[in-house]
């Protein structure tokens, strides 16, 4: 893997800290990046041999949230302070931004502490263009008519999400477009090594309005859409207390694609049936983690999500995202929108392929496949 060494934020004056203590002076404050190993951060100070405490703080700047860790250090007049963050690939998104401050306790007891800083958090390996929309900047490496038509989808799925879940996107959405699988590997997160050895991640929300595509796939212009749902009913549903139930984001985020199910969705869902061998509703709340399981899986969600918006309209469903946002749990909120829990809703949807309600207890499992997550 290529990695980067980037040097994001340099030098610290001394009017740059806040109240400087007698006998203490901040010289320098810096944060560089290791893409995707690590962050590393590095304080330098003057007069230093009476510390008694030296604390990091950083975090995301969109994120009230911050890490607190005490880096090792030994007291002397000239000091340098680093800290090593190690990352897994996937961690944080291309174009993170963080802020960070060092804090200082010293002999008497009184502290003091640098100013807030930032930096970005990228990947250095390509030099990116960026073609921006109305409300969507897609980053990119290739063709540059791929980019705009990916754009465009992008442009035209945000619209029609907007007008099924009745939320609006206020807030700019950030795509970056990778040329092959292999480039777009080290911004991914490793579910298991069985699992990515059989199970191509075409596009993935990694945050709130990121998006990474796998912008080379033949079928782009339907994984932004996929993946851009989660970003919208991840804005349309946003709580502190429970989050939405797998099978019903997934369910909505294969519904946005706007076609009928790829091919290999299609089998897996006809073929489990056929043999009656569909995953449990309850099940599927979670991701399986099995890649045997993901096009059904996948397909499943399809087919539920489907039921409940032909059956019951895009009323209903916004009615239920707006229930979801307040925290209920799934079984909770579908008896209050629709008077049947989790069990009446999959018996329904069951009837309506023609099989018996399941019998209560009973174990499922079934084939193989690629997806999106």
């Amino acid at each position: 893997a290529l990695v980067a060494l980037l040097l994001v934020v340099m030098g610290l004056s001394p009017a740059l800290a806040r109240a400087q203590a007698p006998g203490l002076e901040i010289t320098g404050s810096q944060a560089s990046y290791a893409f995707p190993e690590s962050l590393d951060f590095e304080v330098r100070v003057s007069g230093g041999s009476g510390l008694r405490e030296v604390i990091l703080f950083f975090g995301r700047v969109e994120s009230p949230l911050v890490r607190r860790v005490y880096p090792a250090y030994s007291p002397s007049d000239e000091l340098i302070v680093r800290y090593t963050e190690e990352l897994e690939p996937g961690q944080y998104a291309p174009g993170t931004e963080f802020r960070f401050w060092w804090e200082f306790t010293l002999a008497d007891g009184s502290t003091q502490a640098t100013r807030e800083q930032t930096f970005e958090y990228t990947d250095p390996r390509f030099r990116w263009e960026v073609a921006a929309g109305e409300r969507v900047d897609l980053y990119h490496y290739g063709d540059a008519r791929l980019a705009d038509r990916l754009l465009a989808a992008a442009e035209e799925a945000i619209a029609r999400l907007e007008d099924d879940t009745g939320m609006p996107v206020e807030r700019r959405v950030r795509v970056y477009s990778y040329a092959s699988a292999r480039d777009m590997s080290l911004v991914l997160a490793s579910r298991s090594t069985a699992y990515d050895d059989r199970v191509l991640t075409l596009g993935v929300a990694v945050d709130d309005h990121t998006l990474i595509l796998l912008g080379a796939h033949r079928d782009a212009e339907m994984i932004v859409a996929h993946e851009l749902s989660h970003i919208v009913v991840g804005i349309a549903t946003a709580n502190p207390f429970a989050g939405l139930p797998r099978w019903l984001d997934e369910g909505l985020a294969m519904y946005a694609e706007g076609h009928d199910l790829p091919d290999a969705n299609r089998r897996a869902l006809e073929a489990a049936i056929r043999r009656d061998a569909l995953l449990s509703l309850r099940s599927m709340t979670s991701y399986s983690g099995q890649a045997s399981q993901v096009d059904l899986y996948y397909g499943q969600a399809h087919s539920i999500v489907r039921y409940m918006l032909d059956e019951h309209g895009r009323d209903k469903m916004r009615e239920l995202l707006s229930v979801f946002s307040e925290g209920s749990r799934q079984d909770d909120a579908l008896l209050r929108v629709y008077g049947w829990d989790l069990a009446g809703l999959e018996d329904r949807w069951r009837e309506s392929l023609g099989l018996e309600p399941r019998p209560r207890g009973v174990p499922t499992a079934a084939p193989q496949g690629l997806g999106v997550a």
